[in-house]
């Protein structure tokens, strides 16, 4: 395609094709009244078309004009990329999409392709097969995907970028899921939808501060996400605004599994009386390496997560974690995804959603742990009454 104009003929095009605008007739505006319409030369007009062609969303035969061949059935097709379906997290989110799809399009009106991709098998692997299904997308035709990045890689970036260009080339929108792939402060073209992650940290860094810590740590796997970045900057603020010293070594990127690393957090005089975790899974990882070393939560250290994981109720003890909403993101991704395929020239945007913190025992040391337990109990034996 040639020059700006028939790349922005293309967009309105591709749109009101998504849109299903055409799609009861079938019928499509020919090359003379596409000329009238957006004042453009007859070869862009020409160009614009044989890109959607390209794409089999329309057909063209000479004495016949076009036709629309993509119709409702492309209109709600939509593909959905995470790197592991299975995890809690990532499946929440997809049930929120399926839910959005569905008020939209109703049970059965829509179809979504979802990545399944070998959970057990190595990084590398995961990747090469997102990005195949990337181009199952463009075969297919969907006509949006929904799309988490790639986390914890050397090189996260030029990874999900070559993902991303596999669907951009396409002219397929992308709505990226939980976090960008770009390191912050800077900000990629796509829309997103997630939980303000600054935020996030911030409340868990006063959360454990009312609770009496002095000295806060954050820990995050090696080479961090996005995501990771902003909750660490989130946990600085708050230790900062409680007067409380916040050095460089407070952050800490290791593996949760790593016992030495773990000796190495509690053997100066700034070894830490409370950890914010980057998630969930890190963090039960991390309670088992702290009893290790002989470290107890919440006696000696607290501890806490984020994300809302089964995981976090299951540890001894239970895990304070920042529940994400997760359906609310899925649904919130197909708002997004429907306003672009209506109109593509929107700007990027981001719909940050508010999380919510559960308190549990691994925050509550000492009395506050054994009056939490004798709440309960005491709520238990109230509700054995009422039966």
């Amino acid at each position: 395609m040639n020059g700006y104009k028939s790349k922005d003929l293309f967009a309105t095009l591709h749109s009101e094709i998504c849109s299903g605008k055409y799609a009861s007739s079938g019928a499509f505006p020919s090359e003379r009244a596409l000329v009238r319409r957006f004042h453009a030369a007859r070869e862009t007009v020409r160009s614009a078309l044989r890109e959607l062609e390209k794409q089999h969303l329309i057909r063209r035969k000479v004495g016949c004009g076009t036709t629309v061949i993509a119709g409702k059935d492309h209109r709600r097709r939509f593909a959905v990329i995470v790197p592991d379906i299975f995890y809690p997290f990532y499946s929440r989110i997809v049930r929120g999409i399926e839910t959005g799809l569905e008020q939209k399009f109703g049970a059965g009106g829509y179809s979504l392709l979802v990545a399944a991709l070998d959970r057990e098998g190595s990084a590398s692997g995961r990747v090469m097969g997102a990005k195949d299904f990337a181009e199952v997308c463009v075969r297919e035709n969907v006509a949006g995907v929904f799309f988490q990045p790639f986390q914890f890689l050397r090189s996260g970036e030029k990874v999900n970028r070559a993902i991303l260009d596999v669907l951009r080339n396409a002219r397929i929108p992308v709505i990226l899921l939980d976090s960008d792939f770009l390191t912050p402060p800077q900000r990629s073209e796509y829309d997103l939808v997630g939980i303000d992650n600054v935020h996030v940290g911030y409340l868990l860094g006063r959360h454990v501060i009312e609770r009496g810590a002095k000295r806060i740590w954050y820990f995050s796997n090696p080479l961090p996400a996005p995501t990771s970045l902003k909750r660490a900057d989130g946990v600085a603020m708050a230790v900062t605004e409680a007067g409380l010293r916040w050095r460089r070594d407070s952050v800490f990127f290791a593996d949760p599994a790593d016992t030495r690393a773990a000796r190495r957090v509690f053997a100066g005089s700034n070894s830490p009386d409370a950890i914010v975790a980057v998630n969930d899974h890190v963090a039960s990882i991390l309670l088992r390496t702290l009893e290790s070393i002989g470290k107890r939560v919440p006696n000696d250290v607290l501890l806490c997560g984020v994300n809302g994981d089964p995981v976090s109720m299951e540890l001894s003890p239970h895990l304070t974690t920042v529940v994400q909403p997760c359906a609310r993101i899925g649904e919130g991704a197909v708002e997004l995804l429907l306003q672009r395929l209506k109109d593509p020239s929107l700007p990027a945007r981001e719909l940050l959603l508010a999380p919510h913190l559960e308190v549990r025992e691994s925050t509550l040391a000492g009395n506050d742990s054994r009056r939490s337990a004798r709440k309960k109990q005491v709520v238990r034996q109230g509700k054995g009454k009422e039966r």
